[in-house]
């Protein structure tokens, strides 16, 4: 029931911020990315967190990977509440075991939360589930998993001191169990300090974890902003405007983009559409706004703001990810422009990914074929529009 509860709030609720979280990331199937990725503490928790939001350009199977996460940690930590304390009364154990997961389903309604943390998390619990029941072999493996997990999740280790607490409740001395777990502490900050020797992240951040949460945060937008973004990816363009009417959009570019729904609706004229782009610069403040006003003048036909909205949307994406949903509006820029050394390089990244593979392939065709171009529906008239045509400066 929780698994599908966390389905149907992700599919029905929230699916923006699956959709978001995708494009705003670009997950390369190759090795030099693994091997960036494990070249930091926690990489490997960020690297399979990265793998499950590329499937998230499908809001159902973004909707599913969370539920499953969330269930498989809500029942690891029941796992564990049961042997840490097998004298307690299991109904109580089973209601806290839904603590951390509950916990974390709120965190990840928070863009800046990323899927790092619930990955790290799971994957400490299953590193805990491995340590043997026999005292002495547990605190050896205890020493073992703390440098070798901080590597692999980075400071959710933390999780493995606690849990070494569970000693306190056997005929051992209980200042022997303080003892191993202070140390076990002190080994823990004496990775972390000197992980911060030789990457290239602050000591703060190696403290609070890479990646589990946006170092700058605020940076990708709010969820009105996803929310509108969202409607117009879908070309819900009825949606946009019944919505607009419930409520007013606080955001610029939320303006912008339901004045583009009544002019597909055909409530407003062209020249309309193009006076209510006023200082349309002034939208772009985030990350999500940046995108969502690159989509509108590639639609509109002006290609030259489109690619500098762009730009933005990539610089704006945090810890210093790119974006493939970026990437994608800056080929197609470069290809109606005529900068087709430039598509290629952008090419060849996308290539590199699982589900943006074989449009950018074919993408590689036109621009092999640039003769082509002049008949594809979409930037053929785009092409001719661009050439034909001064560029619009908008301020």
């Amino acid at each position: 029931m929780f698994g599908v509860s966390a389905f149907c709030f992700w599919l029905f609720v929230r699916p923006a911020l699956i959709m978001e979280r995708e494009a705003l990331q670009l997950f390369l199937s190759n090795s030099d990315y693994l091997t960036e990725r494990m070249a930091v503490p926690g990489g490997f928790a960020r690297y399979v967190g990265e793998f499950l939001v590329q499937f998230f350009m499908s809001e159902r199977i973004g909707a599913a990977i969370i539920a499953v996460v969330l269930t498989s940690v809500l029942w690891l930590f029941w796992v564990l509440l049961r042997r840490s304390l097998p004298s307690a009364n299991e109904h109580v154990l089973f209601t806290v075991s839904f603590l951390p997961a509950i916990v974390l389903w709120y965190l990840l309604c928070d863009i800046d939360t990323s899927m790092t943390l619930p990955v790290t998390f799971l994957l400490t619990l299953g590193l805990i589930i491995l340590l043997p029941s026999k005292r002495d072999i547990s605190l050896i493996g205890s020493f073992i998993l703390v440098p070798v997990g901080y590597w692999m999740a980075g400071p959710m280790v933390i999780l493995i001191v606690v849990y070494h607490l569970r000693w306190l409740r056997k005929p051992f001395k209980k200042v022997w169990v303080l003892l191993e777990s202070v140390l076990m502490a002190l080994l823990l900050a004496a990775c972390v300090w000197g992980s911060s020797l030789f990457v290239p992240y602050s000591l703060s951040n190696l403290a609070k974890g890479i990646d589990y949460r946006m170092i700058q945060g605020g940076k990708i937008g709010t969820l009105e902003m996803m929310e509108y973004d969202y409607l117009q990816r879908q070309k819900a363009w009825q949606k946009i405007i019944e919505k607009a009417a419930k409520e007013e959009p606080k955001a610029r570019a939320c303006h912008h983009i339901v004045s583009l729904a009544k002019y597909y609706q055909k409530e407003i004229t062209p020249e309309g559409m193009k006076e209510s782009l006023y200082k349309p610069s002034r939208a772009l403040t985030d990350a999500t706004s940046a995108i969502m006003m690159s989509d509108l003048f590639f639609q509109m036909g002006f290609v030259n703001f489109s690619q500098r909205a762009a730009f933005e949307a990539m610089e704006s994406a945090s810890n210093y990810n790119k974006s493939g949903r970026a990437l994608c509006r800056l080929t197609e820029t470069a290809l109606v422009t005529g900068q087709y050394e430039v598509a290629l390089k952008y090419i060849s990244l996308l290539e590199e990914t699982l589900f943006y593979r074989k449009w950018a392939q074919y993408m590689r065709q036109l621009v092999s074929h640039p003769e082509k171009i002049k008949d594809h529906p979409k930037y053929g008239p785009l092409k001719k529009i661009y050439k034909e045509t001064e560029d619009e400066l908008f301020i």
